[in-house]
């Protein structure tokens, strides 16, 4: 019988040696251990029971596990369990149970099974969204090389049961989420299908940026902001932070909380009044919202706080009674020029003009008159209080001078030798008579002349035509601009289309405004409707601009500023990355083809009506080294430019005005506008006028040439094209032939996509 102990007994004689009979005994295998099963496991041991064999007697087992866990010493034991130790995390194992008896083993049961592996480390969120969150982990300590999935668990508020998923790197994106949500993640290893320890973080969803962000109202020394809420489920529960600086005074940080000056103020409602400023100055804004300590991404607004007025200090009359001397202090902040009106009078005076008297002639003797002075800083007029101005008796001066005449002739000789004289030689200098005129056309030959005056004393003379400039009536009606369905398609609440001028989209059924985009016609050589000057689309004008497109025809548009300039978006990118289309309504748009030179890029469009199955081709001239309120570099550049436009503008008569837009559609927009006009009018009446159509162009849209700088360098374009002029012409077609030799390369592609619509 196996394993009983008492062995085999066998009788026998041998009659040779006398014997009777021989005794031996042989020890049989005891039985095998039974339902060999794995119990609990650990990063290093793992439990293992079994059942007693057929035949239980005081049986011994050997227990041993070898694998990747790492081989171990021979455990005995009486017990039907036992717990290995030492074992690696996340291994695999083979553990052996035999029985002993008598030193004889049973055959061997074994069983495969794993440690558990460590918990992953390191467990942190890298980046987010409002609709994403990164999560980032080290490997669990372990096996060298050893590869696992890992799972990512995550719940958020509201939610009832968790959502999972698994990959193999050690990075996940968590996308489609909520935004503002705080969600409970947890993170574990897997391998040879154990599931290792949890790590658990708790992480949140951006909210979305606020939308809208207007500057309500403002004084000299407050703008109030005000903004509309994200559209997100849990937007109730958000704060608001809004930041500001002066300009010059850029933030720093990437996250907008970095700078924790007095310039940062938290808020829970959806407006904010920020006090305290400094009057007549350009202040960058910035507004976020935030919820569980993450923020969304930043909306800015520039707007200027109101000039100080001034105060009027004295008002003296003139010798003869036809006139009076004004002085005023010097405003606190910012200005750009002054307005006087005396007697119904206006004229202008440049900002160097306070605190030194300014003579104001062609009043009449005896006579009171009021007096205002009005300060002009970035568009926006704030007039002095009124005095009254009194003019001597013309009657009394004429009296004494006849009295002294019949007494006296020889004083009456000398008086007048003296008035000569000090005709000649004022006593105060520093007096100003007040001037209402600007320059007229300029003949060709006259106009380097004119350019070297005005650059006198740091460009003086062109400061004080750009200063009369700003003279340039502000009042006009701007209704639809100004309509509340239309406050969010402006771009900046300063730069709003005339009414008259505006260029109306045509309207959809029961949409109120969507006749309504930011763009005016604009004057050229040749017609009052010559150009269009529109500001960059913002992401919901979109389809407005490419309505504006279609709508006027126009096979033209050259964009004179980046998508992105200083860490600011300047213009949404409208038009399609790649050859892939992109629908706006009943519009498809496709790019062509492109060719990229170093300053700018011309690109090749299609535009499709999709309901009449109509097309447009349009060609984009995207000028990029144009910075915004300042100059190009050279005058080289952009007239290079100017001529590849030209070229292509006098080969393009038919379709409807070209469309110039840069971030406003003022600064840069009206002075390439400019320049071509006033070239076209030197090449065909030898003469130019850049101030009167300066002017003209700021009567049908406000603040065209925006800067003096741009002013002066709209002259220096004009004279080096001059100066150009009078040498040997150089090859032009070069760029443009190589423009359409790879203009069309897409063709193909975009009458592909055609079928496949």
């Amino acid at each position: 019988m196996a394993g009983a102990g008492g062995g085999l007994r066998v009788w026998g004689s041998l009659v040779l040696l006398g014997l009777c009979s021989w005794t031996g005994t042989r020890a049989t295998a005891p039985n095998p251990v039974r339902n060999l099963t794995v119990g609990t496991q650990t990063t290093s041991s793992i439990s293992l029971s079994w059942e007693v064999p057929d035949d239980p007697q005081n049986s011994t087992y050997r227990v041993q596990c070898t694998g990747d866990c790492g081989r171990t010493e021979t455990q005995t034991t009486t017990d039907t369990n036992i717990t290995v130790d030492g074992l690696k995390p996340g291994s695999l194992c083979t553990c052996s149970v035999w029985v002993e008896k008598d030193g004889v083993n049973s055959s061997v049961e074994t069983v495969t099974t794993a440690t558990v592996p460590n918990a992953v480390r390191s467990l942190s969120r890298q980046d987010g969204t409002n609709s994403s969150i990164t999560l980032r982990w080290t490997a669990p300590q372990g096996p060298g090389q050893a590869s696992y999935t890992y799972w990512v668990s995550l719940i958020g508020e509201g939610m009832t049961d968790p959502r999972t998923q698994n990959t193999s790197d050690t990075e996940l994106i968590l996308k489609e989420l909520e935004a503002g949500l705080l969600y409970h993640l947890t993170v574990w290893a897997e391998r040879n299908e154990v599931r290792g320890y949890n790590s658990t973080l708790t992480a949140a969803t951006a909210p979305s940026e606020v939308t809208d962000l207007q500057n309500k109202t403002q004084t000299k020394n407050s703008v109030t902001l005000w903004w509309k809420a994200p559209g997100d489920p849990h937007f109730q529960l958000y704060v608001y932070w809004v930041q500001w600086a002066s300009e010059g005074h850029p933030q720093r940080g990437q996250y907008p909380r970095a700078n924790w000056a007095n310039q940062t103020h938290r808020t829970n409602e959806t407006q904010y009044k920020v006090e305290a400023l400094e009057p007549g100055t350009l202040y960058n804004f910035t507004v976020w919202a935030e919820r569980n300590d993450v923020a969304s991404s930043m909306q800015s607004l520039r707007a200027s706080t109101y000039p100080d007025a001034v105060t009027i200090t004295s008002c003296v009359s003139t010798s003869g009674g036809y006139g009076v001397i004004l002085t005023w202090s010097c405003p606190q902040g910012g200005y750009e020029a002054f307005e006087l009106e005396v007697g119904g009078q206006r004229g202008s005076q440049n900002r160097s003009s306070c605190r030194k008297g300014v003579s104001v002639s062609g009043l009449g003797p005896a006579q009171s008159y009021p007096a205002t002075i009005t300060t002009i800083w970035d568009g926006m007029r704030v007039a002095s209080p009124s005095v009254t101005c009194h003019t001597e008796s013309a009657g009394v001066i004429a009296g004494a001078i006849v009295g002294i005449l019949l007494f006296l002739i020889l004083v009456g000789l000398l008086f007048f030798f003296l008035k000569r004289r000090n005709k000649k030689n004022p006593q105060k200098p520093e007096l100003r008579d007040l001037v209402f005129s600007f320059p007229g056309d300029i003949l060709a030959e006259d106009f380097a002349d004119h350019v070297r005056k005005n650059e006198k004393d740091s460009n003086c003379g062109f400061a004080d035509e750009y200063q009369q400039l700003s003279l340039v009536d502000h009042s006009q009606s701007q209704t639809v601009a100004s309509a509340p369905e239309n406050n969010g398609k402006n771009r900046y609440r300063n730069v709003l289309p005339y009414d008259w001028s505006r260029v109306p989209l045509k309207p959809i059924h029961e949409e109120p405004g969507s006749d309504y985009i930011n763009a005016s016609f604009m004057p050229g050589l040749r017609s009052p409707q010559e150009f269009i000057a529109t500001q960059g689309p913002l992401p919901q004008t979109v389809g407005d601009f490419w309505r504006l497109v279609w709508e006027q025809q126009s096979h033209t548009l050259v964009m004179l500023t980046n998508c992105m300039e200083a860490g600011r978006v300047k213009c949404e990118h409208y038009w399609p990355l790649d050859s892939q289309p992109c629908t706006h309504g009943h519009l498809q748009v496709t790019l062509v083809g492109e060719e990229v030179m170093e300053n700018w890029t011309v690109r090749e469009l299609q535009l499709l009506q999709v309901e009449e199955q109509k097309t447009l081709s349009v060609r984009q001239f995207h000028y990029q080294a144009w910075p915004d309120h300042g100059v190009p570099s050279s005058p080289d550049i952009l007239l290079a430019f100017w001529r590849m436009l030209r070229q292509w503008l006098d080969q393009t008569t038919e379709g409807g005005p070209p469309i110039v837009h840069c971030s406003a559609g003022v600064g840069r927009t009206g002075t390439l506008i400019a320049l071509d006009v006033l070239l076209r009018q030197l090449q065909s009446q030898g003469l130019l006028g850049p101030f009167s159509f300066v002017r003209k162009m700021r009567e049908s849209r406000p603040l065209m040439v925006q800067t003096e700088a741009q002013y002066v360098f709209l002259h220096q374009c004009i004279l080096r094209f001059l100066q150009q002029s009078a040498q040997a012409p150089a090859k032009k077609e070069v760029i443009y032939e190589s423009v359409e030799n790879l203009i069309y390369e897409n063709v193909a592609a975009i009458q592909a996509h055609k079928l496949e619509v």
